[in-house]
C-alpha cells in the first residue's frame, strides 16, 4: 500500500510540474498586446488608434482582400478560419481562401456566423461600427487593417508581424516593398512642376470616382511624377463630374479595374484572364465617352487599365512602374513591371504569374 501511495505522489508531482511548465507558455500564447490601428476620414486624414489584440491569435476571421494576402505572404493563412465573398471570388490564387467559409461582405457581415466560429481576432476594413461595436461587445478583438493605403501599410504589415509573432518575415516583406517604392521615387524626384502629368484616376467601384489625398493609389500617382487632377477636392474618394473632367484636360486616364465591376468578368483580369478582349471593350467605352472623347489623353491614345491588385496593396510596386512607365517612358525604359511581379509572387506567395494585369501591355 506505501508503495502505492509513493508511485501515486510521484504522478501527482510529475503532473504538477509539467502544468507548471506549460502553463507559462500557455499564457503568453493568449497574452494581449497593445497596437496602433488606422482610420482614414471622408477628407483623407489619417486617425492613430490604440487597440488591444491577441498575441498571437489562434483563430482569425478576415474581411479585407488586402488583409489576406499579407497574411499569406507572413506565412500565417493556417490561422484565418474565414473569409468573405469577395476574398473568395478575387483572391481565388491565394488557394487557401478558397476552402474557407464566407461571413459574406466586408461592411456588413454575418455577425452571427462570425461568433459562432470562435474567432479571437478580427481583421476589417470598412466594418460598419455598429456591427464593429456588436462584436467587441462579444468579447472579440477587432482590428482596421487596410493593407491598400500606401500612406501606413509598411506600419500595418510590420504591426501585423508583431502580431502573428513573424516580425522577421514581416519586415523584409515591408523591405522589399519600400525598396521598389524608393526607386520609383527616386527618378522622379527632380521632376519640376511643369514636368509633371495631369492624371485623372477613376476608381474601380463606381465611374467618375476619383482619388484623392488619402485614396490608396494618391501616392502612387505622385512617387511615379503625376498630379491627380482629383487631389483640390481634398477627399479621398471624390465623385466628381464629366464636365469637371473635361474642363481639366488629363493628360493621361488611368482606370482601376476589378472582377464584377465595371462589367468586367472573373476571367477578365488577374490571374484568370485568359485573354484582353474584355479589357479592350473597357478602354473603348472608356475613351468614347463625351466628357472624354476630346481630352490630350483620349487624343495621344494614353488610357490605361490596371487590376486593383497592384494597383493599391503590396502588389503596388508592381502598379507603381506601370504607372511610372505610363507617364515618363524616358525614366523607366530599363524597367520591367512584369519581372517585378513575377519575383514578387514566387518570393512570398510561392505562384507563377499568369493573366492579364494591364491593358495595354506595351
Amino acid at each position: 500500500m506505501r508503495r502505492y501511495w509513493l508511485v501515486l505522489g510521484a504522478a501527482v508531482l510529475a503532473a504538477v510540474l509539467l502544468a507548471a511548465a506549460v502553463w507559462p507558455a500557455v499564457a503568453a500564447q493568449q497574452k494581449r498586446i497593445t497596437v496602433t490601428e488606422y482610420f482614414v476620414t471622408p477628407q483623407g486624414e489619417i486617425e492613430k488608434r490604440a487597440v488591444r489584440v491577441p498575441c498571437p491569435p489562434r483563430r482569425v476571421v478576415v474581411l479585407g482582400t488586402y488583409q489576406a494576402e499579407i497574411l499569406k505572404a507572413l506565412g500565417q493563412e493556417k490561422r484565418v478560419v474565414a473569409v468573405t465573398d469577395s476574398i473568395k471570388e478575387s483572391r481565388g490564387w491565394l488557394k487557401y481562401v478558397l476552402n474557407l467559409p464566407s461571413v459574406g461582405s466586408a461592411g456588413t457581415p454575418n455577425i452571427e456566423k462570425i461568433v459562432s466560429l470562435k474567432p479571437d481576432l478580427v481583421l476589417e476594413w470598412n466594418l460598419k461600427p455598429e456591427l464593429r461595436n456588436k462584436l467587441t461587445r462579444a468579447g472579440i478583438p477587432v482590428m482596421r487593417v487596410y493593407g491598400y493605403k500606401a500612406d501606413f501599410l509598411l506600419e500595418e504589415i510590420q504591426t501585423l508581424g508583431l502580431i502573428f509573432n513573424c516580425r522577421e518575415r514581416a519586415n523584409a516583406y515591408a523591405a522589399y516593398i519600400k525598396k521598389h517604392w524608393r526607386i520609383v521615387q527616386e527618378r522622379t524626384k527632380n521632376l519640376k512642376s511643369n514636368q509633371k502629368v495631369k492624371v485623372y484616376w477613376e476608381d474601380s467601384t463606381s465611374d467618375w470616382r476619383s482619388a484623392g489625398p488619402g485614396h490608396g493609389a494618391y501616392p502612387l500617382i505622385k512617387w511615379a511624377g503625376g498630379i491627380s487632377i482629383a487631389s483640390e477636392r481634398r477627399l479621398a474618394n471624390p465623385i466628381v463630374t464629366p464636365e469637371w473632367v473635361a474642363a481639366r484636360n488629363p493628360q493621361v486616364i488611368i482606370k482601376s479595374v476589378s472582377p464584377g465591376f465595371a462589367g468586367v468578368t472573373t476571367s477578365g483580369i488577374g490571374f484568370e484572364a485568359k485573354t484582353s478582349n474584355e479589357l479592350k471593350k473597357l478602354q473603348q467605352r472608356l475613351m468614347s465617352r463625351p466628357a472624354l472623347k476630346n481630352t490630350s489623353a483620349v487624343k495621344q491614345k494614353r488610357v490605361y487599365l490596371i487590376s486593383s491588385e497592384i494597383s493599391h496593396g503590396p502588389g503596388s510596386i508592381v502598379g507603381a512602374y506601370y504607372l511610372s512607365k505610363w507617364l515618363h517612358p524616358e525614366l523607366f525604359r530599363d524597367v520591367n513591371p512584369e519581372a517585378v511581379h513575377r519575383e514578387m509572387l514566387k518570393k512570398f506567395y510561392g505562384e507563377e504569374l499568369k493573366g492579364v494585369w494591364v491593358y495595354p501591355s506595351k
